[in-house]
């Protein structure tokens, strides 16, 4: 009996240690998912070092979406997953489809409260967007875009790395979650910092030929993780959206030597030329499928997308109907990333399933232009990416920041304010927020109301809570009529939906003639503030303009009485 004991002991007191041991790091250094938003407690957001865990010396951005903790049956919460193309790359996190989408929703529901959490981040392959499924579900969406497989070779995890088990994947990932077995992991291979693009830092097997081994990985990973990330927002019964994958196909050589792809590229050249572009289109869809470097999803990852949104009753959204054989430059930054107008068709796709009347979409707010800094930021992500592997192959790191260096240098010295400030924040030398507001102060002392107005769109999701900015935003955009103005007034009211902001907002889409918005505003309005002289005035204006003259004149005599009262 003793000898029994003494061997259970034996096995359990290390056991036991270890979790104690945990229990007095998590104390200190436990890395949460979500965090709370300084000085504002009833907010959170994404912990920004928690992706750390699946990189080593690279650690990608997140979008700064703090949203309630208590979530309210009226808040209507998105929830984005996938990659960089999610994320909003190569422009800050707000020119993203998943932003786009919000801005969408609020210019039909006006007066409903929209919190969008985009987790899209660089390089993030299924296998980390299907770990991040428990705290997904903890924060309760009422929908989920989905937007992944691009990354599913040489992403985090992927086919064409080291580890190419997906059993050892979810083992590893279940050890991560341990503090202990991060710094065991850390002190064992410390990171090593690189300045290399993340597109070179992740490729181990640079060519993975079609039909190869390598090429299978990363097709039945993909497609193992997508059926358990499905499953799990079909159990919970939260509707989910799946868009298709696109990438650029008639401007977009192959990253890789192979002889049927370049035959095929160059075959799609010609018919282009020649005006046969369904011709072009399958030659180069042809070239994409035998590219060695397959930093562009393949079709298989369509087809699995497919068969699996059927199966699990989510919505498969058919971006590559949407973006068709308009696949060109104005709609990609370089092999798959869109532009902001791409990045909007997206948005537009994803509202056409989502919406449920989509007459009610007045005005129609077009795509964005980016405002100056945030073009120019962009415009220094893709030089600095085409810099690399496998855009410029063969340059040894110390080359490539030389010649970025001279880019930036370029820049700085270009006499524009946007651009100075867009390298000044690529550099790391001044925070992106920073570079937004002195660009604003810089436009605003310039009398260019238009981009003062830009920057300060960019500047109210970087900064929510500011105040301030807020006052100052509205006053600028209650001056204007522009898809503009309406969306930086939708984003003031849906921080702080004040007599005022509402007042303001709803005044705007009158004068822009988006009256199904205009009313459903000045009906909440009148709930909350029945005595509110400006809503009564604006609502008289609005009968009028729905033909409606004899509720007009009881409104409009409404508002004499109280503007009488209260001169």
């Amino acid at each position: 009996m003793r000898t029994a004991l003494f061997k259970i002991a034996a096995i359990t007191l290390p056991l036991v240690l270890l979790v104690a041991a945990e229990g007095i790091v998590r104390i200190f250094e436990y890395e949460s998912f979500l965090i709370p938003v300084p000085g504002n407690s009833e907010y959170q957001t994404v912990n920004p070092a928690y992706a750390g865990r699946y990189f080593r010396g690279f650690l990608p951005q997140s979008a700064y979406n703090p949203f309630l903790r208590q979530k309210p049956d009226a808040v209507f919460r998105i929830i984005a997953l996938g990659g960089s193309s999610t994320a909003g790359y190569p422009y800050p996190f707000n020119y993203g489809f998943p932003e786009r989408v919000a801005a969408r929703l609020r210019s039909i529901y006006p007066t409903r409260q929209v919190e969008v959490i985009n987790l899209g981040m660089t390089a993030l392959s299924s296998h980390v967007v299907r770990d991040f499924m428990p705290h997904v579900l903890r924060m309760q969406p009422d929908a989920v875009l989905i937007y992944t497989g691009h990354n599913e070779y040489y992403g985090a995890y992927g086919a064409g790395g080291v580890n190419r088990s997906r059993v050892l994947t979810r083992t590893l990932f279940w050890f991560k979650r341990s503090v202990l077995f991060r710094k065991l992991e850390r002190l064992i291979a410390p990171p090593t910092r690189s300045n290399r693009t993340m597109m070179a830092q992740s490729t181990t097997d640079v060519s993975i030929a079609l039909g190869g081994s390598v090429y299978w990985t990363g097709v039945e990973s993909f497609e193992t993780n997508l059926e358990a990330i499905l499953g799990r927002f079909e159990k919970a019964g939260i509707p989910t959206y799946v868009g298709t994958l696109v990438s650029n196909l008639r401007n977009q050589p192959p990253l890789g030597v192979d002889s049927v792809a370049n035959s095929a590229w160059i075959s799609g050249k010609e018919h282009w030329a020649a005006g046969d572009t369904a011709a072009a289109m399958a030659s180069f869809v042809q070239a994409k499928e035998h590219d060695p470097v397959r930093f562009r999803a393949p079709d298989a990852m369509n087809q699995i997308l497919l068969r699996l949104s059927e199966r699990h009753d989510a919505v498969l959204v058919d971006l590559a109907q949407h973006f068709g054989p308009d696949v060109r430059d104005s709609l990609f930054t370089d092999h798959l990333h869109p532009t902001a107008l791409g990045y909007d068709r997206m948005a537009r796709a994803f509202i056409s399933v989502m919406a449920e009347n989509l007459t009610d979409i007045a005005p129609d707010l077009g795509a964005p232009e980016p405002a100056p800094l945030d073009a120019g930021y962009a415009r220094l992500l893709i030089a600095r990416l085409r810099l690399g592997f496998p855009f410029t192959p063969g340059l040894s790191e110390a080359e490539e920041l030389r010649r970025f260096g001279q880019i930036l240098q370029a820049h700085r010295e270009s006499g524009r304010s946007a651009d100075s400030l867009a390298a000044l924040a690529i550099a790391a030398q001044l925070p992106i927020y920073e570079a937004l507001l002195k660009a604003q102060e810089h436009d605003m002392a310039a009398q260019d109301t238009a981009h003062a107005l830009a920057h300060m769109r960019s500047l109210l999701h970087w900064q929510p809570f500011n105040a301030r900015l807020h006052r100052e935003a509205a006053e600028l955009a209650s001056h204007q009529s522009s898809n503009l103005a309406g969306e930086v007034l939708q984003l003031i009211v849906a921080r702080e939906r004040s007599e005022t902001n509402l007042n303001t907002l709803a005044a705007l889409r009158l004068r822009q003639g988006a009256l199904e918005p205009a009313g459903s505003l000045l009906r909440s309005i009148e709930a909350s503030y029945p005595e509110s002289a400006v809503m009564l005035f604006n609502m008289a204006r609005y009968l009028v303009q729905t033909g409606d003259t004899l509720n007009a004149e009881v409104y409009f005599r409404r508002y004499q009485g109280v503007a009488n009262r209260d001169p």
